[in-house]
């Protein structure tokens, strides 16, 4: 099981200076990937793309490349881009009152102040690219592990919990039925206390069997266990499994519900709710399974 949250950065030398590679992950429905390159490494986004469509399968990602030149190397100065930040920094300095020396050493981490030669070779380019990326998602999938494992043992225990809960409901649901069937036939005697009536007793007793069915968990309580073990087998895949787990807690969780509105004492009720709690904890955790 992988987490859909991680970091990995990688670097790799190119031209007489390096490009950097970053990584970043959050929880997304399906793959959404969002590419940052600086100026003329942007000719590098569809093979990065590419690269991430073969390692993830879920996640929103947000890749940032740059190129860090080296003085004296093919790096271009962009005297523009380092005009505008100075300018931006003097601004500062002299809203804070103090020297715009405090300042300049956070120009190291201007993505556009060097750019590429314009005579660069673009089969090298990618060859960076790749190098980089290889080493950024190494790091990505192993956070991303680490993270899953700590979720995988955690969505264990709630598992654990909800069929716990499912074998007390099914010991508590056993004589449920009957205890309807004659709650039923007490409440139809007392209606007919008093009154001239005359009612086909079978008919009384067929009306009653009708309520005690439509009230029975038993079905609700035998589909639970299913997907409990469904779910158990899906912690165990080395697949990517999120999407069918969010499944799974949404047909859990309409189980549960119609077992709460069938519910006819508190014990019971209080019991789905238990339930309903620790399904609502692996629904938050599935959210972020890749």
């Amino acid at each position: 099981m992988r987490s859909m949250t991680g970091f990995g950065r990688g670097e790799a030398t190119f031209e007489d200076g390096r490009i950097v590679l970053e990584i970043r992950t959050v929880n997304h429905r399906f793959l959404e990937i969002r590419n940052r390159a600086s100026g003329e490494l942007s000719a590098a986004e569809p093979l990065i793309e590419k690269l991430l469509r073969s390692h993830l399968q879920r996640g929103h990602c947000i890749v940032g490349l740059v190129y860090e030149g080296i003085d004296g190397g093919a790096a271009k100065l962009n005297r523009n881009a380092l005009k505008y930040h100075l300018e931006n920094l003097a601004s500062v300095a002299d809203e804070m009152k103090i020297g715009l020396a405090d300042l300049t050493p956070a120009l190291s981490s201007a993505p556009d102040l060097f750019s590429l030669s314009p005579s660069y070779d673009q089969e090298e380019l990618e060859k960076a690219v790749t190098s980089a990326f290889q080493v950024a998602i190494k790091k990505l999938v192993l956070m991303r592990e680490r993270e899953g494992a700590a979720m995988n043992a955690e969505i264990g225990e709630r598992l654990d919990s909800l069929r716990a809960s499912v074998n007390e409901l099914s010991t508590m649901a056993q004589g449920y039925p009957a205890q309807i069937l004659e709650k039923t036939r007490r409440k139809i005697a007392d209606l007919l206390t008093g009154a001239n009536l005359k009612i086909d007793p079978s008919r009384v007793e067929a009306e009653a069997a009708l309520l005690a069915d439509k009230d029975d968990i038993n079905e609700e309580l035998t589909r639970l266990a299913s997907h409990c073990d469904q779910m158990a087998g899906l912690v165990e895949s080395e697949d990517p499994i999120g999407r069918r787990m969010e499944f799974l807690v949404q047909e859990m969780a309409r189980e549960a519900n119609t077992m709460g509105s069938k519910a006819g004492h508190v014990e019971f009720t209080h019991k789905v709710v238990d339930f309903k709690a620790d399904l609502e904890k692996i629904r938050e955790l599935a959210q972020n399974v890749e």
